[in-house]
C-alpha cells in the first residue's frame, strides 16, 4: 500500500504533536534503516568466506536494497514534510502534495516489492525443507535474481500505471486486497507448512536415531550417538518454532495496522475519510509499517552470527 499519507487530505488545525512525533520517529528509523541494510549490503559484497554465494543470499540482497531505497527516498521526504507541518512552513501547501504523491509512489513500490520478496523468500526455504533433492533444481541464484527482478518491475509498473490512466482507487483496492492481504496470509501459511515438514523431519531423525542405537545395542556394536544429540536436536526445533513465530508477528504487527486502516478508508463515507482521528489513526499506523524495513536485516541476517562475523572481517580488511 502507499504508506505515506497526506497531512493535506483533511481539513483539521495543525496537529503539532503528531507532526512532531511522526517526524522524529521517522528520522531516526530512516538513519537506522539506511545503517543497518547498507552494512548488510556490504558484508555479502566483501564476503571474505565466500558464503552467501547461494540463492537465499540474493533474496537478501533484493530486500536489504529495497529496505535501502526506503531509507533513502520516501522515509527522508515523508520526514521532511511532518517538519515543515509542524513549524507551519509557509511552502507547505504547495510542496508538500506533490512531495507526499512522489514518497507515496516510491513507498508503495518498495512495500509491495518487500512483501512479494519475503514470500518468495520464505517459498523458498519451503522448497529447501520439504524437497532438498530437488532444491538445487528448482531455486538456483539465476532463478533467484531473475525472481527479484520480475518482483521489481512488477511492483513499479502496477504503481506507475496510474500515470496511464488506471483509476488510483481501483489501484489502490487491488493493491489492499492483493499485496497487504492475500500475499501476506500465503507467506503465513507458507512459514505454517514450513513448521510442520521441519517437526516432521526432526520426528523422523529422531526414530532414526532411536532405531540405530537399539540396533547397536542388539548386536553388541560399539555406535552410538553423539552426547547431547536429543537435546541439540530439541534446541533447533525450538529456535526454528520461536523464529518462525517471530517473522510472523513482525509481519503482522508492521503490516496489518496500516492494511486494516486503509481498507477503512477506502470502504467508509466521505466523513469517515476527512475524519481527524482516521489521520492519526493512519500516521502512527504508517509509521509502524516503516518498522519492518529496519527489522527486515535483523530478522533475517544479523542474528546470525555468520553475518556479524563477515561484516566484522569486511570492516577490518578495509582499515
Amino acid at each position: 500500500m502507499n504508506s505515506t499519507v497526506n497531512a493535506t487530505d483533511i481539513d483539521s488545525p495543525i496537529l503539532g504533536t503528531v507532526f512532531l512525533v511522526s517526524g522524529t520517529f521517522l528520522a531516526v528509523i530512516c538513519s537506522l534503516t539506511v545503517l543497518a541494510n547498507s552494512l548488510l549490503l556490504v558484508a555479502i559484497y566483501k564476503d571474505p568466506f565466500n558464503t552467501f554465494r547461494t540463492p537465499t543470499a540474493c533474496f537478501l540482497v533484493g530486500l536489504a536494497i529495497t529496505d535501502l531505497i526506503t531509507g533513502l527516498v520516501p522515509e527522508p521526504m515523508a520526514t521532511s514534510c511532518y517538519f515543515m507541518h509542524y513549524n507551519n512552513h509557509p511552502a507547505t501547501v504547495t510542496r508538500c502534495p506533490k512531495i507526499f504523491q512522489v514518497a507515496g509512489i516510491v513507498a508503495a513500490i518498495t512495500t509491495n516489492s518487500s512483501f512479494l520478496i519475503v514470500m518468495a523468500f520464505t517459498f523458498a526455504q519451503y522448497v529447501a525443507v520439504a524437497f532438498p533433492l530437488k532444491y538445487k533444481r528448482l531455486i538456483s541464484i539465476r532463478k533467484t535474481l531473475a525472481c527479484v527482478a520480475i518482483i521489481w518491475t512488477y511492483a513499479t509498473l502496477f504503481e506507475l500505471s496510474q500515470m496511464m490512466g488506471v483509476p488510483i482507487e481501483l489501484i489502490q483496492k487491488i493493491d489492499l486486497h492483493l499485496h497487504s492481504t492475500v500475499s501476506l496470509f500465503f507467506t503465513i501459511i507458507t512459514y505454517v507448512l514450513l513448521q510442520v515438514v521441519f517437526r516432521k523431519q526432526m520426528a523422523e531423525r529422531s526414530v532414526t536415531l532411536h532405531l540405530t542405537n537399539s540396533a547397536s545395542m542388539s548386536t553388541g556394536a560399539s555406535i552410538e550417538s553423539p552426547p547431547g544429540t536429543q537435546n541439540r536436536n530439541s534446541n533447533v526445533e525450538r529456535n526454528f518454532v520461536r523464529l518462525n513465530l517471530l517473522l510472523i508477528v513482525i509481519l503482522l504487527v508492521c503490516s496489518q495496522p496500516s492494511a486494516i486502516l486503509w481498507y477503512i478508508y477506502l470502504y467508509a463515507g466521505e466523513s469517515t475519510r476527512n475524519s481527524q482521528t482516521l489521520f492519526v489513526v493512519r500516521v502512527i499506523a504508517d509509521n509502524t509499517l516503516y518498522l519492518k524495513f529496519l527489522l527486515d536485516p535483523f530478522v533475517f541476517a544479523w542474528r546470525l552470527p555468520k553475518y556479524r562475523k563477515a561484516l566484522k572481517n569486511a570492516l577490518c580488511r578495509s582499515n
